[in-house]
């Protein structure tokens, strides 16, 4: 059983005001803005140099998986995400459904987005400190919503959030530094998961944003809703996958029942261990104590963590020709989801004493070296 509490854990953690982040200050805006380098400059150059040369695990085979997995985001951010309404083949009803009992739908909830393809599903309140303050270069000209730093607010009546998380294959990630195509797939993954809940939920009557990267910062919005912690690699660890997920959300004023957060013992750990920081190739992951201070503009300030330096990552990232998610990969928590890996999840959740013998025996049996199988 998992270890429910009150508070989520970076709370513990927080050292002053925390203002909203202007999402013109995340990595991939200020990439198209060209301050550093693009994701698609980034894919270019690698499927011009390494695809067309076929350097196992970049062979133009490699790319066009991890291309074509991102059609289904592609699309849909120019018709969907970021908005209350798309277009719908069917009326949308303007009476809504009585919910008198929120609890109840709320596992109906859950049970829906699983339907559709999710993997892990929370709820909490809003909190509006974890929505964008505006909207950034990147997500403004996909979804064509609004203009770079045009301020970013959601209406009151959007009090909760369904955070979906969807996983990434073991075996594909597995692959880093070399293409991993799963990780692009999960994007569309995301996109279809959290379109379709919202328009189920637009069908009762009710009003739906579906969110991916943006609009406002996933992890945070997971943690409160209860599916993880804040890991020293910046990413979301669950206790089912690790940080092997990608994060997507429903913002919507449906009568819900949050969930609580949990502790499953990831903040002592990641302290004890810095495998990711070891094998991050752009150094863009600390060692050593967490800070509350930023590295750069990409960072915000007010809690105790490791701030990534997402200039050095996606410089990597240029330099690699595709993404890299080496912090994934060699992380103690991202295992298969099978009753061995829920054992020791268990034992570690509750046994703050062993979690150095855990970290010991993950590089004695090899976990977390690259593996390049061969993709699909």
């Amino acid at each position: 059983m998992t270890k429910r509490v009150s508070e989520p854990t970076y709370k513990r953690f927080i050292t002053g005001p925390i203002e909203r982040f202007d999402e013109r200050n995340t990595a991939y805006s200020r990439g198209d803005r060209g301050e550093i380098p693009s994701l698609r400059q980034t894919f270019e150059w690698g499927l011009k140099t390494k695809g067309e040369k076929n350097i196992p695990g970049f062979t133009r085979v490699d790319y066009a998986l991890l291309l074509a997995g991102r059609a289904i985001d592609t699309l849909v951010r120019r018709t969907a995400f970021s908005r209350d309404s798309m277009p719908s083949r069917w009326p949308i009803p303007v009476d809504k459904i009585l919910v008198a009992d929120p609890a109840k739908m709320s596992q109906k909830m859950k049970r829906i987005a699983q339907w559709f393809g999710a993997d892990l599903v929370g709820i909490c309140e809003l909190n509006r400190l974890w929505v964008y303050s505006h909207w950034g270069d990147h997500n403004a000209k996909l979804s064509q919503m609004a203009e770079p730093g045009d301020p970013l607010e959601i209406p009151e009546q959007y009090r909760y959030a369904v955070v979906i998380a969807t996983e990434m294959d073991y075996d594909d990630v597995r692959r880093s530094p070399a293409v991993a195509p799963s990780v692009d797939l999960g994007y569309s993954k995301m996109a279809f998961v959290a379109t379709s809940v919202a328009e189920f939920i637009r069908f009762l009557g009710y009003h739906a944003i579906p969110c991916g990267n943006d609009t406002g910062p996933s992890i945070p919005l997971a943690i409160d809703a209860g599916l993880g912690e804040l890991g020293r690699n910046g990413l979301l660890i669950t206790k089912e996958y690790g940080p092997r997920v990608r994060l997507c959300k429903v913002l919507t004023d449906l009568p819900l029942k949050p969930d609580d957060p949990i502790d499953i013992g990831v903040q002592d750990l990641c302290e004890k261990c810095d495998k990711c920081a070891r094998h991050c190739p752009a150094r863009a992951i600390m060692d050593g104590e967490r800070t509350d201070q930023p590295r750069n503009i990409c960072n915000n300030s007010g809690v105790l963590k490791w701030p990534i330096d997402a200039e050095r990552c996606v410089a990597w990232w240029s330099k690699n020709g595709t993404g890299c998610t080496n912090c994934i990969r060699v992380c103690p928590w991202n295992k298969p989801n099978t009753w061995l890996h829920r054992t020791a999840a268990g034992v570690v959740e509750r046994a703050d004493f062993l979690h150095s013998f855990f970290i010991w025996l993950d590089d004695a049996l090899g976990y977390g070296k690259q593996v390049l199988k061969e993709t699909p």
